[in-house]
C-alpha cells in the first residue's frame, strides 16, 4: 500500500471567526489541487457571529468583506462535497479545519502539520503527551532554501485561506519528496 500521497490530491484551508467550533464559524474556504489550480476560494458570511475582533487581527477579514458572501449552508456543502468526492485532501491543522467543514465525501483527509511536527521537528510537549504543534509559517520557512520567489510571496499573505492552501501544498510536497509517510487518515479510525 502506498504510504505517501504525491499526486492527484487537494489542499483545503479555512479562516474562521475564532477557535471555538461550537461558537465560531467559517469566514473563508479555499480548495486547490496539486497542480496549483484554484477550485474554490470564497468568503463565507457567518449566520450568527456579527463581529470577531480577535480573529480579525489575525486574518484581516472584516464583517464588510463577507457581507455579500454566501453562507455555509447545504448548497455550499454540496459544492464542497462535489469538489472533494473521491479525493485525498490535505489540511495543515486537520483537527481544527474538520471542526468547521465536513469532508466526509473525501477519499481521505491528512494533516501536514502532524507529519511535519512528528517527523521533522519532533519537539515533545509533556503537557499534552504528544509532539508540539508547529505553525504553518514555521513549516513553510523550514524549507525556505527550497522556495522560489513565487513561494516566498505567500508568507506575506499568511492567514488568508488561499495563501495558506498554497503554503500547505508547498510543505506537503516537500514532506513527500523527503520520503515521509502521509500519516493517519482522519476519516478512518485506523491508521491505514
Amino acid at each position: 500500500m502506498d504510504r505517501q500521497i504525491t499526486s492527484d490530491f487537494l489542499v483545503l484551508d479555512t479562516e474562521t471567526t475564532g477557535l471555538d467550533a461550537g461558537v465560531d464559524e467559517a469566514l473563508q474556504i479555499s480548495i486547490i489541487n496539486d497542480q496549483k489550480e484554484v477550485l474554490l476560494n470564497t468568503y463565507i458570511k457567518p449566520k450568527y457571529r456579527k463581529s470577531w475582533p480577535e480573529a480579525m487581527e489575525v486574518n484581516h477579514i472584516t464583517p464588510e468583506m463577507v457581507e455579500d458572501a454566501p453562507i455555509y449552508d447545504f448548497g455550499m456543502q454540496d459544492l464542497i462535497n462535489e469538489i472533494v468526492e473521491g479525493k485525498n485532501v490535505i489540511l495543515y491543522n486537520a483537527d481544527f479545519d474538520l471542526s468547521f467543514v465536513d469532508l466526509s465525501y473525501a477519499k481521505g483527509v491528512y494533516c501536514a502539520m502532524k507529519v511535519f511536527s512528528t517527523e521533522v521537528i519532533k519537539e515533545w510537549h509533556d503537557k499534552y503527551n504528544d509532539y508540539r504543534w508547529q505553525r504553518l509559517a514555521t513549516a513553510f520557512n523550514h524549507f525556505s532554501d527550497l522556495q522560489s520567489i513565487e513561494d516566498k510571496v505567500l508568507i506575506d499573505n499568511a492567514h488568508d485561506s488561499l495563501s495558506d492552501s498554497f503554503m500547505t501544498l508547498f510543505v506537503w510536497q516537500k514532506l513527500m519528496e523527503m520520503g515521509y509517510e502521509r500519516g493517519k487518515n482522519y476519516l478512518l479510525t485506523s491508521n491505514i
